[in-house]
């Protein structure tokens, strides 16, 4: 749940505080109770603050409160010293809102708080307007999401299992970077670890999971050789093995490098990379793990940040062509993508039944399952953090996923998950401002939350339009 503070500021004149109370408190409730009604938990400040000692006193408790983001609540002139001695001691988000009222100076106040606190370098959101009007409560809105991702991406661990995968500089981290700029610290492990664990493992233990898929998918395609039982039984077992992994050592989301020593040698992670990216496996439901296959360090940070601000499952997949005649951009992966993408159900049966495992292609000797389906249409977002000479940036466009005929996945690759989108962009404008082979997505639209998103982050958002 999201967990916001409430602090509201007066006149620095004890005498003129108490005439502004009424209009104070009244804001103080609207924004209250709006809050509330989209289930979100506000904690509000015991006094109104008109003197420096209440701004100190009222931050600290607040502080206390573990809080995801802070609203100035400022419907008149305060004294602007008071919000800059709050923003420095609770140095979380801030929304400053003010309603329109010509016989109240709260416009002047909330530009006099905000330029204050731009001053020493504290951003905040600046809300002027009625909270009865749509665009306004879609401003807070959007400010909370944001600001609950980042409090909620602070302090987390990244799993980063294996290293760099086929020699993509795009999904390398830098461990120092991430703990300034993003609070995650990375846990890098060893691939021979999902291998050692996945061996303890029996036959007995995966039986319900291979069980629950023979029952629920549309087809597993053994053909004796690359597909059989035995090495469906043992991507389920790296499955477990990563599960304890993460267990053990308190990871919140993860890359795997898989390519090339798991998929040439020993099993692909295909089946582990759907499974927990989606919101249920045979055990039932769960809370959705970002796995980033090929340990793309980068596209696993973008999903994490996307599933925190939409609260629903990511993916990774990636840039495979743009078909003129279709006028759709076709999107593929090496196998996997969570299987939830299929039918967007909140029934696994339902997901599932759109499911095919079916053999890995050759150029993975180890053999396994690949995870093929279409992706449910819808609106997404698109999203990817790349680096610009150290430097993060983040682009971001809207765009439609749209099916078609299962027989389209021929054109490419029809053993891999298809996701085919139609982007109100063209192809060489993409192309050239795109700079990675990995795109991830969301259904509906989070371009604001992720605009916002960056810009709590310092980093340059890149918003196609």
């Amino acid at each position: 749940m999201i967990k916001v503070g409430l602090l509201s500021f007066s006149d620095g004149r004890e005498r003129v505080h108490r005439d502004l109370i009424p209009e104070i408190e009244k804001n103080s409730i609207k924004i209250t109770q709006f809050l509330e009604q989209e289930g979100i938990q506000v904690v509000k400040g015991e006094r109104i603050i008109y003197k420096p000692v209440l701004a100190r006193e009222e931050a600290q408790k607040l502080v206390a409160e573990d809080i995801d983001a802070i609203i100035f609540n400022i419907p008149v002139f305060a004294f602007p010293n008071f919000p800059v001695i709050a923003a420095r001691l609770t140095n979380k988000p801030i929304l400053i809102h003010s309603p329109p009222n010509g016989k109240l100076p709260g416009l002047g106040g909330l530009l006099a708080a905000a330029g204050s606190l731009k001053q020493m370098g504290i951003k905040c959101e600046k809300v002027w307007g009625d909270l009865d009007q749509e665009k306004v409560r879609e401003r807070f809105l959007v400010f909370t999401r944001a600001a609950n991702a980042i409090s909620k991406l602070r302090g987390q661990v990244y799993g980063l299992i294996g290293g760099r995968s086929i020699g993509m500089n795009t999904g390398t981290v830098d461990t120092a970077q991430w703990a300034k700029q993003f609070g995650v610290d990375v846990e890098h492990v060893d691939q021979l670890e999902i291998i050692r664990l996945a061996n303890q493992r029996s036959n007995e233990e995966v039986e319900d999971a291979l069980n629950w898929l023979q029952e629920n998918v549309k087809n597993i395609e053994y053909d004796k050789e690359v597909l059989t039982p035995e090495n469906l039984k043992y991507q389920l077992k790296c499955y477990l093995a990563t599960q304890r992994i993460i267990e053990e050592r308190g990871i919140d989301f993860v890359g795997v490098k898989c390519h090339y020593e798991l998929s040439e040698y020993y099993v692909t992670q295909c089946l582990s990379c759907a499974l927990f990216n989606d919101p249920y496996d045979w055990n039932g439901p769960k809370e959705p793990t970002v796995f980033s296959c090929e340990a793309d360090s980068d596209g696993a940070l973008t999903m994490q940040l996307l599933k925190l601000v939409s609260g629903s499952p990511t993916l990774l997949f990636d840039f495979r062509h743009y078909d003129k005649r279709d006028k759709v951009y076709v999107f593929c992966n090496c196998g996997a993508m969570p299987t939830w993408f299929a039918a967007r159900s909140e029934k696994p049966s339902e997901n599932l039944k759109n499911v095919i495992l079916c053999p890995t292609i050759p150029k993975y000797k180890a053999g396994g399952a690949h995870v093929k389906f279409v992706c449910k249409e819808g609106e997404v977002t698109f999203a990817r953090l790349s680096r610009n000479n150290g430097q993060y940036e983040m682009i971001i466009f809207k765009g439609e996923l749209v099916e078609l005929p299962p027989e389209k996945t021929k054109e490419t690759c029809w053993q891999w998950p298809h996701g085919f989108a139609k982007i109100n962009i063209p192809p060489e404008q993409l192309i050239d401002l795109y700079d990675s082979n990995h795109c991830h997505i969301v259904y509906g639209d989070y371009t604001r939350e992720m605009v916002k998103v960056c810009e709590m982050l310092n980093i340059k958002s890149i918003l196609l339009e």
